[in-house]
C-alpha cells in the first residue's frame, strides 16, 4: 500500500526513524571500540569511509526497505554518482513521491580518531522536500528531530528524557557577538581557497568560529542556540536534509548564499535566526 502524506503516517515514520538511528548508533559505538580493526577506504566524492559507515548503512537500508519497500533511498555510501550534479539529482528526486536520505555516519574523520562528535542522519523527502528529520549523536544520546508540521525537539534516547522544544524566533546579537560554525570541502584548489578566504574575513568580524567536523550536528546546535549561525558550501543532501528541516522548524532561517529557499540539493547553506540572519547573509 502506498503511503499517504498525513500526520499519522509521518509521526509513525518519525518514530521508526528515531528507533532506527538509536539501533544504528549501537553499531557505530561497538565498532569505535575497535578502531584499529576497521577497514578504511576513500569515498567516491571526498573524504574517507570505513567499515563502520558501511555496517551502519547496511543496517539502515535493510530496515527501511523492509518497512517501506516502495520508497526511494538516497544514501551516502551509495551516492548519486549516476547524476551529473546536485541540480540534476534534485530534478529527479523532486518528482519522487517518497525518498529517504541517509547519512550512516556524519563526521567520519572525528569517529576514526576517537572523537565523540559524529551523528546518524535520517530524513524523509516528499517530492524533494523534507517532511521529517532525525539527527542522532550516539556518544551522548542526544537526538534532534522534527517534522514539517511540528516544532523541533531535543531528547536524550539513552536517558529517555522528555523531549524539549527548541523553538526561538529571534537572535538580536551583532556579528561581533556571535559564535559561528562552518566547514570546508576537502578537495583542494580554488574552491577551497575561496572558502578559506571567506573564513578569514568572518573570523575577524565574529566572536569566534568553530569547525567541528559534522555539518549536521553543527546545524542542530544552531537550532538549539549553542551556535548563532552556520554556513558552508559543497555539502551533500544527506548532510543537510534532516538538519536543515530541524533548523527551520526551530525558528532558524535557512537559505543558500543567495537567499533562496532551502532544499537538500542546494550548493550552499546559511542558517541563523532573524534578525542576525540578515547580517550574516550580507557577508556572502
Amino acid at each position: 500500500m502506498t503511503m499517504t502524506k498525513n500526520k499519522k503516517n509521518i509521526n509513525e515514520a518519525l518514530k521508526f526513524s528515531m528507533d532506527l538511528a538509536f539501533d544504528a548508533g549501537k553499531i557505530l559505538l561497538k565498532h569505535q571500540k575497535k578502531l584499529s580493526l576497521l577497514t578504511i577506504t576513500s569515498k567516491q566524492a571526498q573524504g574517507v569511509a570505513s567499515s563502520a559507515d558501511l555496517a551502519s548503512e547496511k543496517f539502515i537500508l535493510k530496515k527501511i526497505s523492509k518497512k517501506y519497500p516502495d520508497h526511494e533511498i538516497l544514501a551516502e555510501e551509495k551516492a548519486y554518482a549516476q547524476f551529473g550534479d546536485k541540480k540534476e539529482a534534485y530534478e529527479v528526486f523532486k518528482d519522487k513521491t517518497w525518498t529517504w536520505v541517509i547519512d550512516p555516519l556524519d563526521g567520519t574523520n572525528n569517529y576514526l580518531n576517537g572523537l565523540d562528535y559524529y551523528a546518524i542522519c535520517i530524513s524523509l523527502l516528499h517530492y524533494g522536500e523534507p517532511v521529517l528529520g532525525v539527527v542522532y549523536r550516539p556518544t551522548n544520546g542526544d537526538c534532534f528531530f522534527a517534522t514539517s508540521e511540528t516544532e523541533s525537539k531535543l531528547s536524550n534516547l539513552k536517558e529517555g528524557t522528555r523531549a524539549r522544544k527548541l523553538f526561538s524566533d529571534k537572535n538580536t546579537k551583532k556579528l561581533n557577538q556571535c559564535l559561528l560554525s562552518t566547514g570546508f570541502v576537502s578537495v583542494k584548489g580554488t574552491y577551497l581557497d575561496d572558502e578559506f578566504a571567506h573564513f578569514m574575513k568572518m573570523i575577524k568580524k565574529s566572536r569566534g568560529i568553530r569547525r567541528m567536523g559534522s555539518a549536521a550536528l553543527d546545524l542542530c546546535l544552531v537550532s538549539s542556540g549553542s551556535f548563532d549561525g552556520f554556513w558552508e558550501k559543497g555539502l551533500a543532501p544527506w548532510d543537510m536534509a534532516a538538519a536543515g528541516l530541524i533548523c527551520i522548524q526551530s525558528g532558524v532561517k535557512v537559505t543558500d548564499y543567495k537567499g533562496r529557499k532551502f532544499q537538500p540539493f542546494t550548493e550552499s547553506i546559511i542558517a541563523a535566526r532573524a534578525p542576525f540572519y540578515n547580517e550574516l547573509k550580507k557577508q556572502f
